[in-house]
C-alpha cells in the first residue's frame, strides 16, 4: 500500500537535560535527564502516523544500539520503516539543555548520518515519492539532495528548515527549484532575509519560488501566507509548558495532516498549532 506521505530526514536519539531550578551557566545544575527517540524527520513521521496517516520514513541510522532502538520505536508508532538504511556512521544524536520552565537554553546535534541521504538515495525512492500525496523533507539533508527531491516532487514538497544554520539550505534550494511550502520560524526568517517583519519576509520568500509559507512564531502562534493574503493563527496551548522539544515537528505534522484531509491552509495550520500545544504540555517530544 502506497504511503500518503513520504518523510525524508533525520532520525536520532534525543538526550534532554532539564534543570530543576533556574539554570546557572558555568556550573553543574541538578536536574532530570531523559533519552528518547527524536530527529525532525522521524518525529514528523511518528506524529503523522499517530494522527492516522499512512507514512513512510526515508532516513539513515548507524549500526549501533541507538539505531536499532530508533527503528523499533518508529515502527511501533505506525511508520513504514522499510526505507530506513543502516550504515557505518554513528546514529545521529541531539543533546538539549532545558531550563526549569521547559524552554530551550542551547542544544548540539550530531547529524552526520543524515549526510548519507544522498541524491542517489532520493533516486532509489523515486517510486514512493511519485506515489505519495505529499513529501516532507528536513534541512538535515545535504543541499544537493533537497534539490534532487524538489526536481522530483517540488509541487507537493514541504521543507522544514530545522535550525538557523541549516535553514540556509532552504535559500540554496529555492535558488534552484520552486517548492510548495516551507515552515521557517522567526529566527530562521531573520537569518535568511534579515528581517522579522512578516510581510517583508513573506514577500521575499515567495519571490524566490515558494508557493506557501507557514511562519512559526513560538508562543505567538503562526502566520500563513499564500502570496496573496497573510493570516494569523493563534497558538493553541493544551496546558502549561513542560518541554518545548518537538513542538515544531508536531506543528508540521498537524499542518500536513490537515492538508491531506482537505482542510484550508489556515485550518491546517491551526491543527498544527493544536498538535504543538499537545507536545509542549507533555514530557514527550512526539504525540503519544
Amino acid at each position: 500500500m502506497a504511503a500518503d506521505v513520504i518523510v525524508i530526514g533525520g532520525a536520532n536519539m534525543d538526550v534532554k537535560a532539564k534543570s530543576l531550578a533556574a539554570n546557572k551557566l558555568g556550573t553543574s545544575n541538578p536536574g532530570l535527564v531523559n533519552v528518547t527517540p527524536g530527529g525532525v524527520g522521524r518525529n514528523i513521521a511518528h506524529n503523522l502516523a499517530r494522527l492516522g496517516a499512512a507514512v513512510a520514513l526515508v532516513s539513515v541510522v548507524g549500526e549501533d544500539a541507538h539505531g536499532a532502538a530508533l527503528v523499533t520505536a518508529t515502527r511501533a508508532a505506525g511508520v513504514d520503516v522499510s526505507r530506513i538504511s543502516t550504515a557505518g556512521p554513528a546514529t545521529g544524536s541531539y543533546v538539549a539543555m532545558l531550563d526549569h520552565d521547559g524552554e530551550l537554553l542551547t542544544a548540539v546535534n550530531d547529524m552526520r548520518a543524515a549526510d548519507m541521504i544522498t541524491p542517489d538515495m532520493i533516486s532509489a525512492n523515486a517510486d514512493a515519492i511519485a506515489a505519495a500525496r505529499m513529501v516532507v523533507a528536513d534541512c538535515n539533508l545535504p543541499a544537493e539532495s533537497l534539490i534532487a527531491l524538489a526536481k522530483l516532487a517540488g509541487d507537493k514538497l514541504l521543507v522544514e528548515p530545522v535550525s538557523v544554520p541549516k535553514s540556509r539550505k532552504l535559500k540554496t534550494l529555492l535558488a534552484s527549484h520552486p517548492v510548495l511550502v516551507a515552515t521557517p520560524n522567526m529566527d530562521q526568517l531573520e537569518e535568511l532575509f534579515g528581517t522579522r517583519n512578516i510581510d517583508e519576509a513573506a514577500g521575499k520568500i515567495h519571490a524566490m519560488g515558494l508557493r506557501v509559507v507557514v511562519m512559526h512564531a513560538g508562543p505567538e502562534g503562526a502566520f500563513v501566507s499564500d502570496g496573496q493574503t497573510t493570516d494569523y493563527v493563534e497558538a493553541q496551548p493544551d496546558g502549561p509548558i513542560i518541554d518545548v522539544t518537538g513542538a515544531g515537528d508536531a506543528a508540521v505534522a498537524g499542518l500536513v495532516f490537515g492538508l491531506l484531509q482537505g482542510h484550508s491552509l489556515v485550518d491546517a495550520a491551526r491543527l498544527g498549532q493544536q498538535m504543538a500545544g499537545r507536545v509542549i504540555a507533555s514530557a514527550a517530544s512526539t504525540l503519544e
